[in-house]
Protein backbone atom coordinates (compact mmCIF):
# COMPACT_ATOMS: atom_id res chain seq x y z
CA UNK A 1 0.00 0.00 0.00
CA UNK A 2 2.81 2.37 0.94
CA UNK A 3 4.66 1.50 -2.24
CA UNK A 4 1.56 2.23 -4.32
CA UNK A 5 1.11 5.57 -2.56
CA UNK A 6 4.75 6.48 -3.14
CA UNK A 7 4.47 5.49 -6.80
CA UNK A 8 1.40 7.71 -7.26
CA UNK A 9 3.16 10.61 -5.55
CA UNK A 10 6.21 10.09 -7.74
CA UNK A 11 4.12 10.08 -10.93
CA UNK A 12 2.30 13.25 -9.86
CA UNK A 13 5.60 14.95 -9.10
CA UNK A 14 7.00 13.80 -12.44
CA UNK A 15 3.97 15.19 -14.25
CA UNK A 16 4.22 18.54 -12.46
CA UNK A 17 7.93 18.77 -13.14
CA UNK A 18 8.16 17.59 -16.73
CA UNK A 19 4.60 17.64 -18.05
CA UNK A 20 3.79 21.26 -17.47
CA UNK A 21 3.94 24.40 -19.58
CA UNK A 22 6.50 26.94 -18.42
CA UNK A 23 5.45 30.53 -19.04
CA UNK A 24 7.88 33.44 -18.86
CA UNK A 25 6.46 36.97 -19.08
CA UNK A 26 9.49 39.04 -20.04
CA UNK A 27 9.04 42.75 -19.42
CA UNK A 28 11.13 44.94 -21.73
CA UNK A 29 11.34 48.46 -23.12
CA UNK A 30 10.65 49.17 -26.78
CA UNK A 31 13.65 51.48 -27.09
CA UNK A 32 17.24 50.92 -26.03
CA UNK A 33 18.35 52.17 -22.61
CA UNK A 34 21.77 52.36 -20.98
CA UNK A 35 21.48 48.76 -19.73
CA UNK A 36 18.80 47.17 -21.89
CA UNK A 37 19.23 46.53 -25.61
CA UNK A 38 18.52 43.81 -28.16
CA UNK A 39 21.55 41.82 -26.96
CA UNK A 40 20.50 41.79 -23.29
CA UNK A 41 16.98 40.74 -24.29
CA UNK A 42 18.47 38.05 -26.54
CA UNK A 43 20.47 36.73 -23.60
CA UNK A 44 17.31 36.55 -21.48
CA UNK A 45 15.51 34.65 -24.25
CA UNK A 46 18.45 32.31 -24.70
CA UNK A 47 18.58 31.64 -20.98
CA UNK A 48 14.92 30.56 -20.97
CA UNK A 49 15.16 28.66 -24.29
CA UNK A 50 11.51 28.88 -25.38
CA UNK A 51 9.69 26.61 -27.78
CA UNK A 52 7.33 29.49 -28.57
CA UNK A 53 7.85 33.27 -28.45
CA UNK A 54 4.84 35.58 -28.30
CA UNK A 55 5.53 39.13 -29.45
CA UNK A 56 3.58 42.32 -28.80
CA UNK A 57 1.79 42.96 -32.08
CA UNK A 58 -1.77 42.60 -33.33
CA UNK A 59 -0.78 41.13 -36.70
CA UNK A 60 1.63 38.47 -37.96
CA UNK A 61 5.06 40.00 -38.62
CA UNK A 62 7.87 38.44 -40.64
CA UNK A 63 10.37 38.90 -37.81
CA UNK A 64 12.12 35.70 -38.82
CA UNK A 65 13.21 36.98 -42.24
CA UNK A 66 12.82 40.76 -42.40
CA UNK A 67 13.18 43.54 -39.82
CA UNK A 68 12.39 46.40 -42.21
CA UNK A 69 10.23 48.90 -40.35
CA UNK A 70 10.52 46.95 -37.09
CA UNK A 71 12.72 49.17 -34.95
CA UNK A 72 11.75 47.95 -31.47
CA UNK A 73 14.64 46.19 -29.76
CA UNK A 74 12.40 43.23 -28.86
CA UNK A 75 11.96 42.38 -32.54
CA UNK A 76 15.71 42.54 -33.13
CA UNK A 77 16.34 40.18 -30.22
CA UNK A 78 13.78 37.68 -31.53
CA UNK A 79 15.25 37.89 -35.04
CA UNK A 80 18.73 37.14 -33.71
CA UNK A 81 17.48 34.28 -31.55
CA UNK A 82 15.68 32.67 -34.49
CA UNK A 83 18.89 32.66 -36.53
CA UNK A 84 20.35 30.10 -34.13
CA UNK A 85 17.05 28.49 -33.12
CA UNK A 86 15.03 28.27 -36.35
CA UNK A 87 12.56 25.71 -34.98
CA UNK A 88 11.24 28.19 -32.41
CA UNK A 89 7.68 29.23 -33.19
CA UNK A 90 6.68 32.92 -33.04
CA UNK A 91 3.16 34.32 -32.72
CA UNK A 92 1.53 37.72 -32.08
CA UNK A 93 -0.71 38.13 -29.03
CA UNK A 94 -1.80 41.78 -28.89
CA UNK A 95 -5.45 42.85 -28.99
CA UNK A 96 -6.58 42.75 -32.62
CA UNK A 97 -9.27 45.35 -31.95
CA UNK A 98 -6.97 48.10 -30.66
CA UNK A 99 -6.70 50.03 -33.94
CA UNK A 100 -10.46 49.92 -34.44
CA UNK A 101 -10.99 51.17 -30.87
CA UNK A 102 -8.63 54.10 -31.46
CA UNK A 103 -10.30 55.06 -34.73
CA UNK A 104 -13.84 54.74 -33.37
CA UNK A 105 -13.07 56.88 -30.32
CA UNK A 106 -10.75 59.40 -32.04
CA UNK A 107 -8.33 58.23 -29.39
CA UNK A 108 -5.12 60.17 -29.93
CA UNK A 109 -6.79 63.50 -30.69
CA UNK A 110 -8.86 63.24 -27.52
CA UNK A 111 -5.82 62.25 -25.45
CA UNK A 112 -3.93 65.29 -26.79
CA UNK A 113 -6.91 67.49 -25.94
CA UNK A 114 -7.05 66.09 -22.40
CA UNK A 115 -3.34 66.67 -21.83
CA UNK A 116 -3.64 70.21 -23.15
CA UNK A 117 -6.53 70.99 -20.80
CA UNK A 118 -4.64 69.53 -17.84
CA UNK A 119 -1.55 71.59 -18.65
CA UNK A 120 -3.58 74.78 -18.94
CA UNK A 121 -5.42 74.14 -15.67
CA UNK A 122 -2.32 73.41 -13.61
CA UNK A 123 -0.20 76.18 -15.18
CA UNK A 124 -2.58 79.04 -14.32
CA UNK A 125 -1.84 78.95 -10.61
CA UNK A 126 -5.54 78.63 -9.78
CA UNK A 127 -5.73 74.84 -9.39
CA UNK A 128 -7.32 73.69 -6.13
CA UNK A 129 -5.03 72.37 -3.41
CA UNK A 130 -6.33 68.77 -3.46
CA UNK A 131 -5.81 68.44 -7.21
CA UNK A 132 -2.30 69.89 -6.96
CA UNK A 133 -1.45 67.48 -4.14
CA UNK A 134 -2.72 64.48 -6.12
CA UNK A 135 -0.86 65.53 -9.25
CA UNK A 136 2.34 65.99 -7.26
CA UNK A 137 1.91 62.53 -5.74
CA UNK A 138 1.43 61.01 -9.19
CA UNK A 139 4.47 62.91 -10.45
CA UNK A 140 6.56 61.52 -7.58
CA UNK A 141 5.45 57.95 -8.30
CA UNK A 142 6.14 58.44 -12.02
CA UNK A 143 9.63 59.76 -11.28
CA UNK A 144 10.43 56.70 -9.18
CA UNK A 145 9.02 54.38 -11.84
CA UNK A 146 11.08 56.14 -14.51
CA UNK A 147 14.21 55.13 -12.60
CA UNK A 148 13.59 51.60 -13.90
CA UNK A 149 14.85 52.83 -17.27
CA UNK A 150 18.31 52.98 -15.69
CA UNK A 151 18.19 49.34 -14.56
CA UNK A 152 19.02 46.04 -16.26
CA UNK A 153 16.51 43.56 -17.58
CA UNK A 154 16.62 41.30 -14.53
CA UNK A 155 15.86 44.21 -12.19
CA UNK A 156 12.83 45.44 -14.13
CA UNK A 157 11.40 41.91 -14.03
CA UNK A 158 11.65 41.56 -10.25
CA UNK A 159 8.37 41.46 -8.25
CA UNK A 160 9.22 44.80 -6.60
CA UNK A 161 9.50 46.49 -10.00
CA UNK A 162 6.26 44.88 -11.13
CA UNK A 163 4.47 46.26 -8.05
CA UNK A 164 5.90 49.73 -8.67
CA UNK A 165 4.61 49.80 -12.24
CA UNK A 166 1.23 48.58 -10.99
CA UNK A 167 1.09 51.40 -8.43
CA UNK A 168 1.80 54.01 -11.11
CA UNK A 169 -0.91 52.52 -13.33
CA UNK A 170 -3.48 52.66 -10.52
CA UNK A 171 -2.75 56.34 -10.04
CA UNK A 172 -2.79 57.09 -13.75
CA UNK A 173 -6.03 55.30 -14.54
CA UNK A 174 -7.98 55.51 -11.27
CA UNK A 175 -6.72 58.11 -8.79
CA UNK A 176 -6.48 60.87 -11.40
CA UNK A 177 -10.01 60.08 -12.54
CA UNK A 178 -11.18 60.48 -8.94
CA UNK A 179 -9.38 63.83 -8.87
CA UNK A 180 -11.12 65.03 -12.04
CA UNK A 181 -14.55 63.83 -10.90
CA UNK A 182 -14.32 65.96 -7.75
CA UNK A 183 -13.12 69.04 -9.64
CA UNK A 184 -15.69 71.24 -11.40
CA UNK A 185 -13.16 72.49 -13.96
CA UNK A 186 -11.79 69.05 -14.83
CA UNK A 187 -15.09 67.15 -14.92
CA UNK A 188 -15.38 67.76 -18.65
CA UNK A 189 -12.32 65.58 -19.36
CA UNK A 190 -13.54 62.64 -17.25
CA UNK A 191 -15.08 60.85 -20.30
CA UNK A 192 -11.68 61.01 -22.04
CA UNK A 193 -9.91 59.65 -18.98
CA UNK A 194 -12.45 56.84 -18.70
CA UNK A 195 -11.99 56.03 -22.39
CA UNK A 196 -8.23 55.73 -21.83
CA UNK A 197 -8.85 53.49 -18.83
CA UNK A 198 -11.23 51.29 -20.86
CA UNK A 199 -8.67 50.97 -23.64
CA UNK A 200 -5.93 50.00 -21.19
CA UNK A 201 -8.00 47.38 -19.36
CA UNK A 202 -9.55 45.86 -22.48
CA UNK A 203 -6.20 45.62 -24.24
CA UNK A 204 -4.43 43.99 -21.31
CA UNK A 205 -7.25 41.51 -20.70
CA UNK A 206 -7.30 40.58 -24.39
CA UNK A 207 -3.54 40.10 -24.33
CA UNK A 208 -3.80 37.77 -21.34
CA UNK A 209 -6.66 35.85 -22.95
CA UNK A 210 -4.69 35.41 -26.19
CA UNK A 211 -1.70 34.12 -24.21
CA UNK A 212 -3.95 31.64 -22.40
CA UNK A 213 -5.29 30.40 -25.74
CA UNK A 214 -1.74 29.64 -26.86
CA UNK A 215 -1.04 27.83 -23.58
CA UNK A 216 -4.09 25.63 -24.13
CA UNK A 217 -3.27 25.00 -27.79
CA UNK A 218 0.37 24.08 -27.17
CA UNK A 219 0.60 22.13 -23.88
CA UNK A 220 3.86 21.20 -22.17
CA UNK A 221 5.88 23.86 -23.97
CA UNK A 222 8.21 26.61 -22.85
CA UNK A 223 6.47 29.85 -23.83
CA UNK A 224 8.09 33.27 -23.58
CA UNK A 225 5.96 36.41 -23.80
CA UNK A 226 7.77 39.61 -24.70
CA UNK A 227 5.84 42.62 -23.45
CA UNK A 228 6.36 46.27 -22.72
CA UNK A 229 7.11 46.52 -19.02
CA UNK A 230 3.96 48.58 -18.39
CA UNK A 231 1.86 45.55 -19.37
CA UNK A 232 3.66 42.87 -17.37
CA UNK A 233 1.91 43.35 -14.01
CA UNK A 234 -1.55 43.25 -15.60
CA UNK A 235 -0.82 40.13 -17.65
CA UNK A 236 0.81 38.47 -14.64
CA UNK A 237 -2.18 39.25 -12.40
CA UNK A 238 -4.63 37.95 -15.00
CA UNK A 239 -2.77 34.65 -15.50
CA UNK A 240 -1.42 33.95 -12.02
CA UNK A 241 -4.59 32.37 -10.61
CA UNK A 242 -5.21 30.26 -13.73
CA UNK A 243 -2.03 28.20 -13.45
CA UNK A 244 -3.36 25.09 -11.69
CA UNK A 245 -6.48 24.66 -13.82
CA UNK A 246 -4.52 25.11 -17.05
CA UNK A 247 -1.37 23.19 -16.07
CA UNK A 248 1.23 25.91 -16.47
CA UNK A 249 3.78 27.54 -14.22
CA UNK A 250 4.80 31.20 -14.42
CA UNK A 251 8.55 31.60 -13.95
CA UNK A 252 11.17 34.25 -14.67
CA UNK A 253 13.78 33.77 -17.38
CA UNK A 254 16.54 33.12 -14.82
CA UNK A 255 14.55 30.34 -13.10
CA UNK A 256 14.33 26.69 -14.13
Amino acid sequence: MNKLYLLIQFMLTLQLTYGQTKLCILGTFHNETSKINSQSIYQAINNFKPDIILYEADTVLDIRNNLKGLDAIEFKSIHNYLKLNPKTQILPYDWTGKQKFREKNNYWARIDSMNSQLNIYFSTGHADKLSVTMLEAFSDISSIENELHKEDIETINKPSARKLVELKSKWEYKKLIDMAVSNDTLKKIVPIMQMAQDYWEIRNKEMAQNILMVIKKYPNKRILVQTGNAHKFFIYNELENKQINNNYDIIEYWEE
